[in-house]
């Protein structure tokens, strides 16, 4: 997916609040502002693969404030809060699509993008979106491909849910390998966020997808083992809007599931639905 012209804003508004939960230096956020600018104004005219820019300019900010994690203590937090959610949730839960609807449900706890509102009351929001249900849903078409899947994770607190969805998947059968960051990149599931709520107890197999601290999943950085599996999969289930955004750019061979709630327009645009709908879409590419 390319850049679209709201991506501007959104980024230098996510931009501005990530640099204040370190410091509130106004020369240094007025830096990073000027800075990360000429970075998404190089991408656009140069490269403008949504994904990749979006990389670029978070990097930026990082070492500009001298902070490759700014939100070491937020992801504990958000973590430690969809724990309880889930207790809550569960007894809900009856069928695989159940837990899936839950994962993508999970997804629209996200503080990385610009005019998406999150409930407070996160138990009462499951509630109310599980009986909402998917605007767009192939999963029955593509529940019949889970034999190997390859699942490449999002945000923490959703992770506790894809950690529920990763499980129910293994039961009826599949064979699952959960694929997190390398390094740390906004809320994302890293290797520390993964090794700290004992995702691999949800796996086959856990493996990070390599070239550090990247917005979105890069087919070119994958280790050996990730191409591998992707190779070998029969499914890709990819969560959220960063992964859809950079794999779209990419060919990859097996079919993908892109599961999320649909948080921008530029978004809904490219993948044809409307900011705010949940969907579970199959593209063969």
């Amino acid at each position: 997916m390319k850049l679209a012209p709201e991506c501007r804003t959104c980024l230098l508004t996510k931009v501005r609040s990530q640099s204040e939960l370190v410091t509130n230096d106004e020369e240094v956020l007025a830096r990073v502002t000027a800075e990360c600018t000429e970075v998404y104004d190089r991408y656009l005219e140069n490269d403008p693969r949504a994904a990749v820019a979006a990389g670029e300019v978070h990097r930026t900010c990082y070492r500009l404030i001298g902070s490759n994690d700014p939100y070491t203590e937020m992801k504990r937090q958000d973590n430690a809060a969809a724990e309880k959610v889930a207790a809550s949730v569960l007894p809900k839960l009856h069928t695989l699509h159940d837990y899936m609807t839950a994962a993508i449900i999970g997804n629209t706890i996200d503080y990385g993008v610009t005019g998406h509102e999150i409930s407070t009351d996160l138990a009462a929001f499951f509630e109310k979106m599980l009986a909402k249900g998917l605007a767009l849903d192939d999963s029955e078409e593509f529940f019949k491909l889970a034999g190997r899947v390859v699942y490449f994770t999002d945000n923490c607190d959703e992770v506790i849910f894809d950690k529920l969805f990763c499980k129910e998947l293994r039961k009826n059968g599949s064979h699952v390998t959960i694929v997190v960051k390398e390094k740390p990149m906004l809320n994302d599931v890293a290797v520390e966020e993964a090794v700290d709520i004992r995702l691999g107890d949800a796996a086959d197999v856990l493996l990070h997808a390599g070239g550090g601290a990247q917005i979105g999943t890069h087919p070119p950085y994958f280790p050996p083992k990730v191409r591998d599996a992707v190779d070998s999969a029969t499914l890709i289930i990819s969560k959220g809007l960063a992964n859809y955004e950079s794999l779209t750019e990419y060919e990859v061979r097996p079919p993908v599931a892109y599961l999320m709630m649909v948080k921008c327009d530029a978004v809904g645009r490219d993948i044809g639905a409307k900011k705010g709908d949940m969907i579970a879409v199959l593209r063969r590419q």
